[in-house]
């Protein structure tokens, strides 16, 4: 993995290049919203694209693709990411998993195809979200993730998508699928912002030449998710940094991370918010600064999908499974 010069683009393990610059397309809101803020962005230069199937938004975002894609932008200056969702972990069903995506999205590949969570659900028909009687999620623990991520290389050999990584998983499991498959991961998504650098699983992807992306690079605070924590982006030490250079607190907090060697993609609807990511690359933080930004960790991870019983109990969605990726404590290689 290198980071080009002005840090615009980053060069995957397969030689591919990709912005280092993303915008993330799940939104809870009204789906209009995303659509709009999709063609504001792509028309204002954004070309790094992060979907999912599970973001229930795949048919509305193939559409904004449609209008664009070899009319407006040729589809080799787009990155385009689609994830795996857990009822598809199945070999039998990565595949048409992969081509049904592609069908919703109106493209003919994907450039990068994620595994977006470790943990395996039962397959149910269409259902997303599937439960017993009292509200647990089935798991597919006799499921291996080594069987699933054989099933994603092919379909880079198919030329359904042109690389392959994962997404919410600890480095232990990577490891363990670089021993015994084929395909290094080229990709991992992964929480990462100034209150949760994840340093440790960092260093483990430089030392792989795996990609680490940062999502929730400002901590997601409108996601109902999670302890409820301050606002990043109205840290005070944030906000010094950001005055001393004209610049957002967004720019400072997405700077941080393209100078630790890490793209990110972050989230937004409101054109005057992604017209002003793009001026990330516009400076530069001191060696001072990022070790000032650094000291902000508290090691607090946001993104933990939690699950409500018929009981009315909330719980961690997928702790029970033997495939959980946050139980593993990352060391610092």
């Amino acid at each position: 993995m290198s980071m080009e010069a002005d840090r615009r683009s980053v060069t995957l393990n397969t030689g591919a290049k990709m912005p280092t610059l993303g915008m993330g397309t799940w939104h809870h809101g009204p789906r209009e919203e995303i659509d709009a803020a999709l063609r504001f962005a792509i028309k204002k230069g954004y070309r790094h694209i992060d979907c999912a199937k599970i973001y229930l938004n795949e048919k509305e975002v193939g559409e904004v693709f449609a209008e664009i894609i070899d009319k407006t932008v040729p589809r080799k200056e787009l990155f385009i990411v689609g994830k795996l969702w857990g009822t598809d972990h199945h070999p039998d069903d990565v595949e048409k998993a992969c081509r049904k995506s592609l069908s919703d999205l109106k493209i003919d590949y994907l450039d990068a195809y994620l595994i977006h969570w470790p943990t395996a659900f039962v397959k149910d028909g269409e259902e997303m979200w599937p439960k017993d009687g009292e509200g647990n999620f089935r798991l597919a623990e006799e499921i291996e993730l080594t069987d699933t991520w054989k099933a994603m290389e092919k379909l880079v050999d198919k030329g359904l998508c042109k690389s392959i990584g994962l997404s919410n998983f600890n480095s232990k499991q990577m490891t363990e699928i670089m021993a015994k498959c084929s395909m290094k991961p080229a990709i991992l998504h992964a929480e990462c912002n100034v209150r949760f650098n994840n340093e440790g699983l960092r260093r483990f992807c430089h030392k792989h030449g795996i990609t680490l992306i940062g999502f929730s690079p400002f901590g997601s605070p409108d996601l109902p998710w999670g302890e409820k924590m301050p606002h990043i982006l109205v840290d005070p030490v944030l906000k010094a940094i950001a005055q001393k250079h004209k610049r957002s607190t967004a720019n400072v907090a997405l700077r941080w991370l393209l100078q630790r060697g890490v793209p990110s993609i972050p989230k937004s609807v409101i054109e005057s918010e992604l017209l002003d990511n793009l001026k990330v690359y516009d400076f530069e933080l001191s060696g001072d600064e990022m070790e000032i930004i650094d000291q902000l960790n508290k090691n607090l991870r946001k993104i933990i999908p939690i699950n409500k019983l018929k009981s009315g109990e909330t719980v961690l969605r997928d702790a029970k499974s033997r495939h959980y990726p946050f139980h593993y404590r990352e060391p610092m290689e």
